[in-house]
């Protein structure tokens, strides 16, 4: 893929990775506002940005840390990741990196992060080393590596491969890719159902889901959608996913792999998260805002005004 056109994907969306598991409701969405140069902290329950933090380099995928203090942010212009502390606002480093950092997902036991190299068919893995977060190797993927889940042992990762049409599956002790999935055409996000064996996928020029059987490691299903999938967030027995194109989320059953209903939301959605209490947030690309969905009534709570280009693909409730 030519660098522009690898940059005009990054720009048209991006990645989800492994929806965490949380205890409660989410009081705050950290949104990457790719256009606007900064990560915004949003107060869920006042509706409102209450902080926003400069970073540069056109800041897209998110990854936060298991205890949900700090966030691993990739700059996919600016070649390389960006730790925050969310608690004191502020930039703590960042890592350089080369070619296109995309997606990035944290191991759920803490010290290790994965990032996606758009451009090198290959995954970044950085680990803490005295409490500062350093590279450590690099792990062998299909070509333009999108998004990452992480199995919640931390020993299987999953890598949504856009343009191979596949998914990697990774042994993380050794760092090695130990078996490759078909898929629909460019899958992009990846969202793991650990206690199903299940993975989902939104391949965005098939405008589908690919449905992954974990443990025969094959596809078993595809479930129509809007134009250009791109995110799927799990809720309630139900997924849901962006339909870029369309402007809306497409809600499905996880049981009978059927569409139940299209739900208009902004212009341009991308990240989505669900939390605890079954709410929906979805970021959107294209007029600068946050909808709140409810996963059970599919009706839109609220949306709340971001900064200029939200995207927040990956982990971003805390």
């Amino acid at each position: 893929m030519n660098p522009a056109r690898g940059r005009a994907a990054l720009a048209a969306g991006l990645v989800l990775v492994a929806t965490a598991s949380r205890a409660e409701p989410a009081r705050e969405a950290i949104v990457t506002a790719q256009l606007g140069g900064a990560v915004e902290i949003v107060d869920l329950a006042a509706g409102k940005v209450v902080r926003r933090i400069p970073v540069d380099g056109a800041p897209a995928g998110i990854a936060l840390s298991p205890d949900r203090r700090r966030a691993y942010v990739t700059r996919p212009e600016g070649h390389g990741l960006a730790i925050l502390d969310l608690d004191a606002g502020t930039v703590l480093s960042e890592v350089p990196l080369p070619g296109g950092p995309l997606g990035v997902a944290a191991d759920p036991r803490g010290g290790t992060i994965y990032v996606a190299d758009w451009y090198g068919n290959r995954l970044f893995v950085l680990t803490e080393r005295d409490g500062t977060l350093v590279p450590d190797g690099e792990i062998a993927v299909g070509a333009s590596p999108s998004g990452i889940a992480v199995s919640p042992d931390g020993a299987t990762l999953y890598v949504a491969n856009r343009e191979a049409d596949t998914v990697s599956v990774v042994d993380a002790a050794s760092r090695r890719e130990t078996k490759v999935i078909p898929v629909g055409q460019h899958p992009f996000g990846i969202t793991l159902d650990a206690a199903a064996g299940r993975a989902y996928t939104a391949n965005v020029t098939g405008d589908d889901v690919s449905v992954l059987d974990l443990e025969t490691a094959r596809e078993i299903g595809r479930i129509p959608t809007g134009r250009r999938p791109y995110v799927i967030a799990l809720a309630g027995g139900r997924g849901f996913v962006t339909d870029q194109y369309a402007g809306s989320v497409t809600a499905f059953d996880l049981a009978t792999l059927k569409p139940i209903a299209d739900v208009d939301v902004g212009d341009h959605p991308e990240g989505i998260a669900a939390d605890p209490d079954g709410r929906l947030y979805v970021a959107n690309w294209g007029d600068n805002t946050l909808s709140v969905l409810d996963s059970r009534t599919l009706k839109v709570l609220a949306t709340i005004p971001t900064g200029n280009g939200p995207r927040s693909f990956g982990a971003f409730l805390r």
